[in-house]
């Protein structure tokens, strides 16, 4: 058993026993990043993909004396949101987005930045933000809940590393710091799970 199951392990069994500080925390924890596979794969609709989640934590809470710890707790709650959210697909004639996979690319930060980029004009440019996007999030996915944390706020929200180390909170050294860690995770992630290099290319100009 490796040792974030074994601790996963112990988590469900606070929470079942009725600790509800560990519940808050598991909450807190897990709550931004079920978000964000949502929306990866709702196509963007955050309002569906809220209440996904929070049936998520319904039906998982409800199920969790079965939890064996064949795999992170983590992992088991992402399978239960799928579920949901291929019963909502389903229900209302709806298709789950399936994230394009592409590889590592040297400029980290601009596919990051893409994200807060408003979309632009020219369709085939539109299509690419909105692949772009739809990839961000789901390397996020994989990555620490806190480096997905600053990577959203520095990105998606548009907080300064000062507003970042605030809201933490650390110092804005530190902040910089978990920053740039967080960058390295995401672009180590990319390459586990690359496709081909094309997709986050933009096209040319028209």
């Amino acid at each position: 058993m490796t040792g974030t199951v074994h601790v996963d392990r112990a988590v469900a069994k606070k929470i079942l026993a009725g600790d509800e500080q560990a519940f808050r925390d598991l909450f807190d924890s897990y709550y931004p990043r079920l978000f964000r596979f949502a929306v990866a794969r709702l196509n963007g609709d955050r309002e569906t993909s809220a209440d996904v989640v929070q049936q998520t934590f319904c039906k998982a809470i409800q199920r969790l004396d079965s939890y064996r710890g064949e795999a992170a707790l983590y992992t088991w709650f992402c399978q239960i949101c799928r579920n949901l959210i291929v019963d909502y697909c389903r229900a209302n004639n709806r298709e789950a987005q399936r994230v394009v996979l592409i590889e590592d690319h040297a400029n980290v930060r601009a596919i990051l930045e893409a994200l807060s980029a408003p979309l632009a004009d020219q369709p085939e440019v539109g299509v690419w933000q909105r692949d772009v996007r739809r990839l961000v999030q789901a390397t996020i996915d994989t990555l620490p809940a806190r480096y997905g944390d600053v990577l959203e706020w520095k990105y998606v929200d548009g907080l300064s590393v000062k507003e970042i180390a605030e809201r933490i909170p650390v110092s804005a050294k530190a902040a910089e710091s978990l920053l740039t860690r967080a960058r390295t995770a995401f672009r180590e992630a990319i390459v586990v799970i690359a496709g081909t290099s094309d997709a986050i290319s933009p096209p040319a100009p028209t």
